[in-house]
């Protein structure tokens, strides 16, 4: 093992560099575009969620009827779509993938925001999923294909942080561009004037992809494939077979957690806005900033756990961390149901996604160091299927339960923790479990490493 800690050889890495001369030019150019594509995504997720307040008043939706377009609509439709794109990115030009998809979900996005019909929003919500499957297979695939293995974890923490503060900066923006929008109805290009603040504000956050997808054709992606890789191919079942254990726990493990996580993100700008009378914009404002430095500590606060304690637990070091950061995340979210003043739930907000952020940093370095490269796209895949069936249900399930169960003033904030809190605890128990087999899944996985 180097000294990184991520079990590559200096022969290896010399046989890596020698095939890809121009890496750092060219990596880190492909790199800045996936995170931009990640950024449009989020910020697509995060203004359907900023809009479900005013859009739910516009069109007569129940919380139920929210909580199917945020969940079972935009996410569920995603997992279906995850392993067939995992395939095809273990196979063929990611470019044309992630470029198609970009085009997929920019036209999505503007149906989104002309549909006068809870069904018209529900497909066209589940086009943006469809579009939206690539990023996982195809980032998390991409970065080793981009990136020495030595420079995986930097280059995993580099995407996360950028990602985090786009995202959170475009939930700024966005809550700007809603706010700006409502004022200035009367300036708005022909294409969107007449139309609600809320939906004119969906429809202009779509221009950005167009571009996007040209600067995609552009990167430079250099994938070599030895004779014998595309046997390896097949031995995804295999590989299942013998890591039972660990990727049940870890798929599930991450899972719970992060759909855990997304259960309250879809819903914290309806707390806000229904109980403690905040704006969307400001909701957005506020959050973007804020939310952008709790993420950002949260990725660095990882970083620097795992540089620390990396020589003593070698590859297994990014599970152990993420297990503590999960752990204080579960914490620091049982004062949800008593918050009674908007502060107090922004407090709760923040250390939530700063803990949640410092496990979810990891995430990818576990997933790339659990699965051989003639696999990684598929695995990937898998893992994220178990992440999005589990966050797809999850926001649906805090919409019926603030319909028919917790029915008072503060229904909704109760229906929020029943369902976000015991995620975050089964996810915890998952990784538990999961982790005790991971270190013989990793030295598995190195044995079957394919290099250039």
């Amino acid at each position: 093992m180097d000294e990184t800690g991520t079990g590559m050889n200096h022969g290896e890495s010399e046989e890596w560099l020698s095939a890809r001369p121009n890496w750092r030019r060219w990596g880190w150019y492909g790199l800045g575009v996936v995170v931009l594509a990640s950024i449009v995504g989020s910020v697509n997720r995060g203004l359907i969620a900023l809009i479900a307040e005013p859009m739910k008043q516009s069109m007569a939706l129940s919380d139920s009827e929210i909580g199917l377009l945020t969940g079972l609509a935009l996410t569920f439709v995603t997992a279906i779509a995850t392993y067939p794109v995992g395939w095809i990115a273990d196979r063929f030009d990611r470019r044309w993938l992630l470029a198609g998809c970009i085009l997929i979900w920019t036209v999505a996005t503007v149906g989104f925001g002309f549909a006068t019909s809870f069904r018209g929003l529900f497909l066209c919500a589940m086009g943006i999923a469809a579009g939206e499957a690539v990023l996982g297979p195809v980032t998390y695939s991409m970065i080793p294909d981009l990136f020495p293995k030595e420079r995986w974890v930097a280059a995993n923490f580099v995407f996360v942080t950028a990602t985090l503060l786009g995202t959170y900066l475009g939930m700024a923006l966005g809550g700007s561009l809603f706010g700006w929008v409502a004022a200035n109805a009367a300036v708005l290009p022909g294409f969107v004037a007449g139309l609600e603040p809320w939906r004119a504000t969906i429809v202009l956050s779509a221009l950005t992809g167009p571009p996007l997808a040209g600067m995609v054709f552009v990167m430079r992606l250099v994938r070599m494939t030895p004779p014998h890789a595309k046997s390896a191919q097949s031995g995804v079942a295999a590989y299942f077979r013998e890591n039972a254990r660990t990727t049940v726990g870890i798929f599930f493990g991450f899972g719970l957690s992060y759909a855990a996580f997304g259960a309250q993100a879809q819903w914290n700008a309806v707390i806000l806005q229904r109980l403690f009378k905040e704006t969307p914009a400001q909701i957005g404002q506020f959050l973007g900033v804020f939310g952008a430095a709790a993420a950002v500590a949260g990725v660095c606060l990882a970083w620097l756990a795992v540089r620390s304690l990396r020589a003593r637990h070698g590859d297994e070091t990014p599970m152990l961390v993420a297990r503590l950061a999960l752990l204080c995340a579960l914490v620091v979210s049982l004062p949800i149901p008593f918050a009674s003043k908007a502060w107090h739930f922004y407090a709760v907000i923040l250390a939530k996604i700063g803990f949640t952020f410092m496990a979810n940093s990891l995430s990818p370095t576990v997933l790339q160091l659990m699965s051989p490269s003639p696999i990684r796209g598929r695995v990937v895949a898998l893992g994220g299927m178990v992440t999005i069936v589990a966050a797809s249900f999850m926001p649906w399930l805090v919409g019926l339960l603030s319909d028919h169960v917790f029915t008072g003033p503060r229904g909704i904030i109760l229906a929020m923790a029943a369902v976000a809190i015991p995620g975050l605890a089964g996810g915890l128990l998952a990784l538990h479990w999961g982790s005790r087999t991971l270190g013989e899944t990793i030295a598995r996985a190195q044995a079957r490493e394919v290099h250039p």
